[in-house]
């Protein structure tokens, strides 16, 4: 796989971005130390995006967190800041700047791409700031997993949530993932819902954990949130021999 860094001008931020947004729908407060390796994504102050702690030098996000629409070139690094150790978005925990943006160039969307956090200075490891291990085969179909983020609660809210989030899903059959995409995708799962739950603009990013091991990264809904349609991630086990490389592992 090849990787690609991109140091890009701050005023393509202001004249392209179209800010991803989002909330876990129908979903409940999570106690604090419940998802140690949430983390969320914020770019030149403004809360954007969720991210997954991998190691005390590294977050994994969604390329769309990181990059203004349709374009696949990070912008500046130090703009970002990965905020973990908390569940209240604006107060506690860690904030530490993002130093260096990899993306994963072999994608087959933009919305499913994944970027590579490298941050200024470790994370402190704690009870309430913790690494996620990384799958390696996908979820069976069926599978209850974990989803969470600070993503928007409903349809046509426009901040992100203050209290983080979590809920379950439920990996779909490739057969219906295809439909609802329009298309086969073998680097993404589905996971489905019933109404008015799933993630929202805003949770993107952010992580799917199934038996404690990281499987998505979430990507994209399809139509509204909350809708009866599932949601669609990324998948990490189509991404785990390039992060692993990047990481030095």
């Amino acid at each position: 796989m090849k990787a690609v860094t991109v140091i890009c001008t701050l005023s393509l931020i202001a004249a392209t971005w179209a800010a991803p947004q989002a909330r876990i729908v129908g979903g409940d407060d999570a106690v604090l130390g419940q998802i140690p390796y949430q983390a969320a994504l914020s770019v030149g102050g403004l809360y954007n995006c969720g991210a997954v702690i991998l190691s005390e030098r590294y977050a994994l996000t969604s390329l769309l967190c990181v990059c203004s629409a349709g374009s696949d070139k990070p912008w500046p690094p130090q703009l970002f800041r990965v905020i973990a150790g908390t569940t209240d978005l604006y107060t506690g925990g860690s904030r530490i700047t993002v130093e260096e943006i990899t993306v994963n160039a072999n994608y087959n969307d933009l919305t499913t791409g994944i970027a590579l956090l490298k941050l200024s200075e470790p994370l402190v490891f704690s009870d309430y700031i913790k690494a996620v291990p990384l799958a390696e085969s996908n979820p069976p179909v069926n599978a209850d997993v974990e989803i969470s983020g600070w993503g928007r609660t409903k349809e046509g809210e426009d901040d992100m949530h203050r209290a983080l989030q979590i809920n379950d899903a439920t990996v779909t059959e490739a057969a219906e993932c295809a439909r609802t995409l329009g298309r086969a995708d073998p680097d993404v799962i589905c996971l489905g819902h019933p109404r008015k739950n799933g993630i929202c603009r805003g949770d993107f990013g952010g992580p799917a954990v199934y038996e404690g091991k990281l499987v998505g990264i979430a990507a994209s809904v399809v139509g509204e949130c909350g809708s009866i349609l599932p949601d669609v991630f990324t998948s990490v086990a189509s991404n785990y021999e390039w992060i692993m490389q990047q990481m030095g592992l």
